[in-house]
């Protein structure tokens, strides 16, 4: 009367051992969450830091209203000669460069283009530089500003500030390191409209 499974030996039978479904899972979850846990701890560590002003790269103004003046270059602290290329300086001029006005259609009422202006001159560290608009005979310039370490100088300004009209502007940059010169234009006139 008794049921005999033809497959299964004489010698005691054993189930075969699984593991339960969950205990698989969790063991998968555990090692995927240990691996991103350690790939998010090691981009945090080694995330570089957001850019900031320097005095080798200054960029725009650091707050504060900056309308209807301009913004200086030169570093907040003290610095000894020997950190600026000066007159006495072995350093070669290099030609201006830059974003020299960014906005060539301003309009004086500031509607429908603003009339607040950003100006870049990039050339050799410690140079004096200088942008001059000319109308005709008549000529306008922001005022000179000597480049920080990485050899650059803003200005942030409107139209009405250094006294421009409606018209069309050749707009060149100067710069100058001890008894150096050197320019370059703009390729477009910078065009002030009412």
């Amino acid at each position: 009367m008794g049921f005999k499974n033809k497959n299964v030996s004489s010698k005691s039978y054993r189930p075969a051992r699984r593991f339960p479904l969950v205990v698989i899972i969790g063991g998968i979850a555990l090692i995927l969450l240990a691996g991103g846990g350690a790939f998010y701890w090691n981009s945090v560590r080694h995330r570089s830091p957001a850019p900031t002003a320097n005095s080798e790269t200054k960029g725009e103004p650091q707050g504060g209203d900056t309308t209807g003046s301009t913004s200086s270059s030169s570093d907040d602290n003290p610095t000894s000669s020997d950190d600026k290329n000066t007159g006495g300086s072995t350093a070669t001029l290099i030609a201006p460069s830059g974003n020299f006005v960014s906005n060539h259609h301003p309009n004086l009422s500031g509607s429908p283009a603003p009339n607040q202006i950003q100006s870049v001159c990039n050339t050799t560290p410690g140079a004096q530089c200088e942008i001059t608009f000319t109308n005709g005979t008549d000529t306008k310039s922001l005022p000179a500003q000597t480049t920080d370490k990485g050899g650059a100088t803003y200005w942030t300004w409107k139209v009405q500030d250094i006294g421009l009209t409606a018209g069309s502007w050749k707009v060149q940059a100067t710069s100058k390191l001890g008894s150096d010169t050197k320019t370059a234009d703009d390729a477009i006139l910078l065009e002030v409209r009412p």
